[in-house]
């Protein structure tokens, strides 16, 4: 049975070995060299958002409610902690295709993202979407609804832009979504109104009414719906990758680790 080796024999079978040592470590700091000059660097862009439900849900709807009148499905839900789920949605819908088709309009995204992916064939929204999902993080930031959104492009001026558009365009859609729901229920409401006599239901009526109306005045507003920004899209001064001190600490553990390995093996035959 082979015996453990002690601190002393190990330190000299890495004395014995250290020229093999050396001469791996140093291939290694030649290849993480190559990479860190022939690689393309890229900055990282965030933002941090929050849910706009201070006007979004809106405050002065719930103060003209009797009751629970306006806790009914024709307003904006929201889960437990009062945050509504136009935001959640939102932080889904950023990756999706609805938001990916819309963008792929734009000729200064779709150059941007060439110059990332180098892709020969026309782009798709499904296409446009998975890179959205490999690229765009959502970092929920601790116990807060609060998000940051990151992203990572060789362009730091395009990153921030697109970070800027990927909101606005998610807004948008969910904005446009609410509007149109809206009229078409006060459309309902005012009809079924004309209809009834009963006063306590009328009153109901009323109440359902003036939450779709505080909706649509909401989604008419010139500003955001879903989400608001709390820290505005800004690129880092200086690449993020590639991490030039990561790179040569990592290559020159893996050199000296495969250069001991290697002295090893040929003595061992």
């Amino acid at each position: 049975m082979q015996q453990e080796k002690t601190l002393a024999e190990l330190f000299a079978d890495v004395w014995a070995a250290r020229l093999s040592i050396c001469l791996f470590s140093g291939l290694s700091v030649v290849i993480a060299f190559s990479i860190i000059i022939f690689c393309t660097p890229l900055y990282k862009a965030s933002m941090i958002i929050a849910p706009a439900d201070g006007y979004a849900l809106g405050d002065y709807a719930s103060s003209i409610s009797d009751g629970e009148a306006l806790n009914l499905p024709f307003w904006r839900p929201h889960d437990q902690e009062g945050v509504s789920t136009d935001f959640y949605r939102f932080v889904y819908t950023m990756q999706g295709t609805s938001v990916a088709s819309i963008l792929l309009k734009d000729s200064t995204v779709l150059n941007g993202i060439n110059q990332d992916i180098k892709k020969s064939d026309t782009l798709t929204p499904e296409d446009l979407a998975l890179y959205l999902n490999r690229n765009v993080k959502i970092e929920h930031l601790g116990t807060t609804p609060l998000r940051r959104i990151t992203y990572n492009h060789p362009d730091p001026v395009f990153a921030a832009a697109f970070l800027r558009k990927i909101h606005l365009v998610s807004d948008q859609l969910i904005r446009r979504d609410r509007r149109r729901q809206s009229e078409s229920r006060i459309k309902y409401l005012e009809s079924t109104l004309q209809k009834t006599s009963n006063p306590d239901h009328r009153k109901g009526i009323v109440n359902l009414l003036m939450q779709q109306e505080h909706v649509q005045m909401l989604a008419n507003l010139d500003e955001p719906y879903a989400a608001i920004v709390v820290e505005p899209p800004a690129s880092t001064p200086k690449p993020v990758w590639p991490d030039k001190a990561l790179l040569f600490a990592v290559f020159m553990v893996l050199g000296a680790g495969g250069g001991y390995l290697i002295h090893g093996a040929r003595r061992g035959r």
